[in-house]
């Protein structure tokens, strides 16, 4: 009776606010409402592919104390308050491109994320699923480690990636699989996640388990600033040409990011974020958490680079499903593209300005309102 209900309600047009909302945050976070009008190209987004991703979310949150207080920024959301999105979300995941949209355009209401001062623009990545070639036997053409979580890395700060890459860790039982490209495995430490093929053909996934506590430094600003790249064309692909050819420079230079990623044997058939859910590539964004809540929908509208060092227009319906130690600030996000060379050229030139919109349930518009 109530998923019935909940459909019926679905066919009726929502209530219009008259007035527009603004919010200001705990932090250095304030938002403001708008319509879905002001949404560049919404019409195109792929809202039923945005919905699966958004019921893996609604997935979590149904395993978690309703009662448990997310988006300490924003103000007093709890688990519990997506209950009903959620279930009505679970009651038109199956209807048709329309009708999700309906879904969205219904049940949320679209505000736009600044700093308090104002500032609404942010800097917007892409990260992907890497994928190397490996062996579980260490030889000459194997021979780089990929290390699992060593059982002391509490202490603070930890081993740096220079001490580690000069064998910290050697003989220690750490080493999952070797293998064959030290650049390729520093993306992969970036990165977070990627599978690595085997001699025999066979894959294992590996997943993000720690990192040694030690400051992540992005190295396209250092390589910047002494000249090894230009600060128009400073992307993940640009990076790594220049690392690969100039090999007497590359260790010292990727050696300035002393965060050093540790790994595990994936067993999911799938990449899982940090809200503990399958991520959905083009759907799901990496967010800074401790400012934007996991599982809000999230309008982007950015650009990503191309060969002719020229803009095409990024627009997509994503979820806030993933953190990195990079992503932080009020705007700021990093896209998963999935795995594969597309989804890996589209993450390496994606270094772009931007702005989101966070899509805010109804219900906890009216609450937050009171």
């Amino acid at each position: 009776m109530r998923i019935f209900t909940i459909i019926i309600l679905l066919l009726l047009q929502s209530c219009l606010f008259s007035s527009k909302l603004t919010i200001s945050g705990k932090g250095d976070i304030k938002l403001h409402e708008v319509e879905f009008a002001d949404l560049q190209n919404w019409q195109k987004a792929d809202f039923k592919k945005a919905l699966q991703a958004f019921l893996h979310s609604c997935n979590r949150f149904a395993q978690m104390p309703q009662e448990r207080l997310i988006g300490k920024q924003i103000g007093n959301i709890l688990v519990g308050d997506f209950r009903d999105v959620c279930e009505i979300g679970q009651a038109v995941k199956n209807l048709d491109a329309r009708m999700t949209r309906n879904f969205f355009e219904n049940w949320f209401k679209p505000f736009l994320v600044s700093t308090r001062f104002g500032n609404s623009e942010g800097l917007f990545t892409g990260y992907y699923e890497a994928g190397l070639k490996g062996s579980l036997k260490k030889s000459e053409k194997y021979r780089y480690p990929v290390y699992k979580k060593p059982k002391d890395l509490e202490s603070d700060p930890y081993l740096s990636r220079d001490e580690i890459e000069s064998g910290a860790l050697k003989n220690k039982n750490l080493e999952i699989l070797y293998v064959d490209d030290p650049i390729e495995l520093f993306f992969l430490h970036i990165q977070g996640s990627g599978r690595v093929e085997l001699e025999d053909g066979s894959q294992v996934r590996l997943t993000y388990s720690g990192r040694n506590n030690q400051p992540y430094t992005a190295i396209g600003g250092y390589m910047v600033e002494n000249g090894f790249i230009s600060a128009d064309y400073a992307n993940a692909k640009s990076i790594k040409k220049w690392l690969n050819e100039n090999p007497s420079q590359a260790h010292e230079v990727m050696n300035q990011n002393a965060s050093y990623t540790f790994f595990e044997v994936a067993n999911d058939e799938y990449v899982v974020g940090a809200q503990n859910v399958p991520l959905t590539p083009n759907h799901s964004l990496a967010v800074d958490d401790e400012v934007i809540p996991y599982g809000l929908p999230i309008w982007l509208e950015s650009s990503i680079k191309n060969d002719q060092k020229t803009y095409d227009p990024y627009y997509s319906l994503l979820i806030s499903q993933d953190t990195g130690t990079a992503i932080r600030g009020t705007v700021r996000g990093d896209v998963f593209f999935g795995y594969g060379p597309e989804a890996q050229e589209k993450a390496s030139y994606m270094a772009s300005k931007g702005k989101y919109y966070i899509l805010l349930p109804v219900n906890i518009v009216d609450k937050l309102n009171d």
